[in-house]
């Protein structure tokens, strides 16, 4: 799914964006890219996959809708640090709590807690690199 880099793209329209991980649309599981805008007050944004590498006319050629600038080391470990937690919170959370006895619930819970902690974590912690 994931063919494009993580990394700082800058947009056909001048501003700059970091790609930060990729999902799957919950209902036509369509591949999106998540990025954060690094203007302004910034914030999350999803787009899917197919319009990120989609070409643009712009002044009678076409151009990339999104164009890699480079890598936000900084950041970039930590984006894929987030999408790997968040992706086995995401299958830990698909599991049948009531077809586990109580050990393996309570442990279960538990891990799903931390997981949610860690990604918090993670969140705080990119931010504080982007303001800086």
């Amino acid at each position: 799914m994931n063919h494009i880099p993580l990394g700082i793209y800058r947009h056909y329209k001048g501003n700059e964006y970091e790609v930060l991980g990729f999902s799957k649309h919950s209902e036509t599981l369509e591949d999106m890219v998540i990025y954060r805008a690094l203007y302004s007050d910034g914030g999350i944004w999803v787009r899917p996959l197919s319009m990120w590498d989609n070409p643009i006319e712009k002044d009678g050629r076409t151009v990339k809708r999104f164009e890699y600038i480079g890598s936000n080391n900084n950041n970039t470990e930590l984006a894929e640090a987030h999408r790997a937690l968040l992706s086995t919170l995401q299958k830990c959370e698909k599991i049948d709590l009531d077809n586990l006895a109580t050990s393996q619930r309570t442990l279960l819970e538990r891990r799903i807690a931390a997981l949610k902690i860690a990604l918090g974590l993670i969140d705080k912690e990119m931010e504080k690199i982007l303001r800086q």
